[in-house]
């Protein structure tokens, strides 16, 4: 007659069985080694785990890494605060130009750059224009996207941001500083100020 421990069936920890009680793929590595099954996913005999689990050596190193990943969540977070705060009270100082040099400055910012498109693209061809020529829609976006830049350095704060959802909250975070300071200094600009924003945003 078979004993009864004959007929209990054989128990195996998942990836996700492992995870969920603690472990890493680096403990996985020292302790377990290769797996005692690897159909349909690599198992691991729960027997074999809970007397890993009770080694000493073991529970250190699983103690540490939570240590050390407790400590890299804490920095990362005090990163992020830092560096949104940052954002939100840097500068934003932009220069004060009377209608006509802003609109010269803007004409002239416009066609550098479209001098520089060319050298990038073989198939654009600089078309230098004149603010006497441009519309009133023109002008204002040519006018926003000079100031934009004069405001460039700012988007060198994101770098101090940790990579991932962190980096989208600063992007706009800041794309609503630069086109608020810029709305804030020329109210006449306020409308294609939000345009770009809408733009920038949404892009």
């Amino acid at each position: 007659m078979a004993h009864p421990e004959d007929r209990t069936p054989v128990a195996y920890c998942s990836p996700d069985a492992l995870r969920a009680r603690g472990w890493t793929p680096f403990l996985v590595r020292a302790f377990l080694g290769a797996p005692d099954e690897t159909a349909p996913e690599a198992l691991y005999l729960t027997a074999r785990v809970r007397a890993a689990e009770r080694r000493p050596d073991f529970v250190a190193a699983r103690d540490l890494r939570r240590r050390r990943a407790v400590a890299l969540r804490e920095a990362t977070a005090r990163r992020r605060r830092e560096a949104l705060e940052a954002i939100r009270t840097a500068p934003a100082d932009l220069p004060r130009l009377s209608p006509a040099e802003l609109t010269a400055r803007a004409v002239q910012h416009r066609n550098v750059r479209d001098a520089e498109r060319a050298t990038l693209s073989w198939g654009h061809r600089p078309r230098p224009v004149r603010a006497e020529s441009a519309s009133p829609g023109e002008l204002a976006r040519w006018q926003v996207e000079f100031l934009r830049d004069t405001l460039a350095p700012l988007v060198l704060l994101l770098e101090a941001l940790p990579p991932g959802g962190s980096r989208t909250e600063g992007r706009r975070l800041l794309t609503g500083r630069i086109y608020g300071a810029i709305a804030a200094a020329y109210p006449a600009l306020t409308a294609e100020c939000r345009r770009q924003r809408a733009a920038a945003l949404t892009g």
